[in-house]
């Protein structure tokens, strides 16, 4: 008698190989066999017509907080996540002196956009140290597992206190207890390291985030540190990463020069490094130079990945989030409505006609002052932004992009904004594909996708709460990559597929995941590939204290399964939760 018998599935197992139609059966938690299975079982999950996939690994989440409020973890729970890794782009919450939680928050709220609210609401900081944290998520359960690196801003201020918030370079004595609480967190079951160097990374105060002018030998110190433990991996944010998106354009000289220390750091450690890695309009072909030096380090012997994403990466603008009308009087009056009633008002055309002439109000007297000051500057933007209504198209014509539409139309911008988001709900938004969209389509998408060596990653799941909605990008593997694509070449879902399970379980040494073999944990989705359709962003207001973040769920999962146990069924959630932290020994 097997616990869970999937009958009659197309099965992708994870490794590249081409598929094969297999039933697959589970029992205590794992996967026993796979092929024309006799017997009983427990439950039974129909596969026909449906692909059956390893469930996916998103190596790039920041649920630091939330893993210790919300038990979920949607939007990437509706997106086939069997398990979420933290703790990346060397901020978080651990280790923690009472002392200095107001800076980390004031870190997480301004690189992550996670309102402090929030994380004053959520977060009982019933821990001090690294492995303390580790324990508090060790009690929780979760639908998916979930496992957290150490971060360099939490540690380097743990450790120096104003000194490192004052960015002093770390002394012998910083950087040997730096050292030893790092073994002593990867003892604790830490999954690796992270840590940033991109200048535009800034606390809600304005502040530069500790750890982005370490010193090398800073660096290789951690590094050296995790590489004791004989496992782990070092994840960092490279200088420039922001790109076109925040106006930073540094040489492709100096972006090697960055490569340099990712190879340092895997030398130092003897332990994979990833950073990550974009396609950007002022340096078009620069991805290629940074993807060429980790394949030549790798010829060496260095274990050093790009990590890429599977699509545009900007700003998402609509009515519940960001947008240019914010701070317009006339708007401000019916700002409290529900959205639909919203869009609804503002097709009014007097009111319509006083929105788009009036000035906005000065921030500093607003109710929210950083939405009314961001209006100014996405005001200046928008020829940048492209029309994103159901069904969603993330590789849009040049025609879509708004100063495209405003010229043959014979408005303006903002009034083509307007009318866009006052549509029917008001449920319409625009996105800003300031990196990944060179030449106005996904073509080095592809090619980074394609690439040897790279990692797929940068979901950003409970990050950039109200501006950005990726963390659909594994369903996206699928959609789109395998199937809808239509202004090039698709890629095959075998590896797409690949690129979700076992690659992931490779680097981070997860080897009892990311494949569908006897022996496996069971880890799985069952998904209606012709069905499989990702859902427009929307904003639910379900954060502590009301706040508001956007999600992004999908249809088309007949069931996710994790440890054997069936926590999404037809889309719905089963209220099972079988994820556990993840330890790393």
């Amino acid at each position: 008698m097997y616990d869970l018998l999937i009958r009659n599935g197309l099965v992708l197992d994870g490794t590249g190989a081409p598929s094969r139609r297999a039933d697959v059966a589970v029992k205590d938690g794992l996967i026993v066999a796979v092929g024309e299975i006799e017997g009983e079982a427990r439950d039974v999950i129909d596969a026909k017509g449906a692909i059956v996939t390893p469930g996916f690994i998103d190596v790039h989440t920041h649920y630091d907080g939330q893993f210790l409020w919300d038990n979920e973890l949607d939007p990437s729970f509706s997106n086939g996540v069997t398990t979420a890794i933290g703790g990346n782009c060397g901020v978080g919450f651990a280790p923690a002196d009472p002392k200095y939680r107001k800076e980390l928050v004031e870190m997480m709220e301004g690189v992550e956009d996670i309102p402090g609210i929030v994380l004053d609401e959520g977060l009982d900081w019933n821990w001090r140290s690294f492995p303390d944290y580790l324990d508090r998520l060790g009690e929780r359960e979760y639908t998916m597992d979930v496992g957290a690196q150490l971060a360099h801003a939490p540690l380097r201020v743990f450790v120096m206190k104003e000194r490192a918030l004052a960015h002093e370079p770390a002394n012998d004595d910083d950087i040997a207890e730096m050292a030893r609480l790092t073994r002593e967190a990867m003892d604790a079951g830490a999954i690796g390291v992270s840590g940033s160097r991109i200048l535009e990374h800034l606390s809600s105060k304005g502040a530069h985030v500790p750890g982005t002018f370490a010193e090398d030998r800073e660096m290789i110190a951690l590094a050296t540190a995790m590489g004791e433990s004989g496992r782990g991996v070092f994840q960092i944010v490279p200088l420039g990463t922001s790109g076109d998106l925040l106006g930073t354009q540094i040489p492709v000289e100096e972006r090697l020069k960055e490569h340099d220390r990712f190879e340092a750091l895997a030398e130092a450690s003897g332990r994979p490094v990833t950073y990550l890695l974009h396609s950007h309009n002022h340096a078009p072909e620069e991805w290629r130079a940074m993807a060429a030096a980790s394949d030549a380090a790798r010829a060496r012997g260095l274990d050093v990945h790009p990590q890429v994403a599977a699509r545009g990466l900007g700003l998402l603008l609509g009515l519940d989030s960001y947008h240019i009308f914010a701070g317009k009087p006339s708007y401000l009056e019916i700002a409290h409505l529900p959205r639909a009633e919203r869009a609804a008002a503002m097709r009014d055309p007097a009111r319509r006609a006083a929105i788009l002439s009036e000035e906005s109000i000065d921030p500093a007297t607003a109710a929210n002052p950083r939405a009314v000051a961001s209006a100014g500057h996405f005001a200046k933007a928008l020829h940048r932004f492209y029309v994103l209504r159901p069904p969603i198209d993330y590789e849009p014509a040049e025609d879509q992009r708004l100063d495209r539409i405003a010229e043959a139309s014979g408005k303006t911008m903002a009034e083509v904004f307007y009318d866009l988001v006052a549509e029917g709900a008001g449920g319409n938004m625009i996105a800003d594909f300031a990196m990944n969209y060179t030449n106005g389509n996904l073509d080095s998408v592809h090619d980074m996708l394609a690439h040897p060596g790279t990692i797929s990653g940068l979901g950003d799941g409970g990050a950039h709460l109200m501006m950005i909605s990726d963390a659909a990008m594994p369903s996206f593997h699928l959609s789109f990559w395998a199937r809808d694509r239509t202004r090039g070449p698709k890629l095959p879902i075998e590896h797409m597929v690949a690129k979700l399970t076992s690659e992931p379980a490779k680097l981070y040494c997860l080897s009892d995941r990311g494949v569908v073999a006897p022996g496996k944990k069971a880890d799985l989705n069952v998904i209606d590939l012709d069905t499989l359709e990702i859902e427009m962003p929307y904003v639910a207001f379900d954060l502590p204290k009301g706040s508001g973040r956007l999600l992004q769920r999908a249809k088309g999962y007949r069931a996710t399964i994790v440890s054997g146990v069936v926590t999404r069924r037809n889309d719905t959630p089963t209220g099972a939760k079988p994820g556990r932290l993840i330890r790393a020994h």
